[in-house]
């Protein structure tokens, strides 16, 4: 019958909306967990240059998002500008929110 079909077919929707949902926030969180390995490469607290290039995990959340929308908006050519330049506003506030959890 017509209203089977129809129950079925939002059913399937039903699965692919979840399935996608789930996928994407999955992929997220493994984009934002491989760009933070990259800036532990030089942001580790084990580093020699630990005064000069601080810890990530020892910064306070807005400290770190002050310090990120500065690095992109300014107009130096630095290491940090240019690491930066692939990255969005939501993909920094992603990597906040992975290395100091969500408020």
């Amino acid at each position: 019958s017509i209203k089977n079909q129809t129950t079925h077919m939002n059913n399937i929707l039903l699965i692919f909306f979840c399935f996608f949902i789930f996928k994407q926030t999955l992929g997220d969180e493994i984009r934002t967990s491989m760009i933070i390995n990259n800036c532990n490469l030089c942001h580790t607290d084990t580093s020699d240059n630990v005064k000069n290039i601080p810890y990530l995990k020892n910064l306070e959340k807005d400290y770190f998002l002050s310090k990120m929308y500065s690095y992109k908006k300014e107009k130096e050519n630095s290491v940090m500008k240019r690491i930066l330049i692939p990255l969005n506003e939501l993909d920094i506030i992603e990597m906040a929110d992975y290395l100091y959890g969500e408020d």
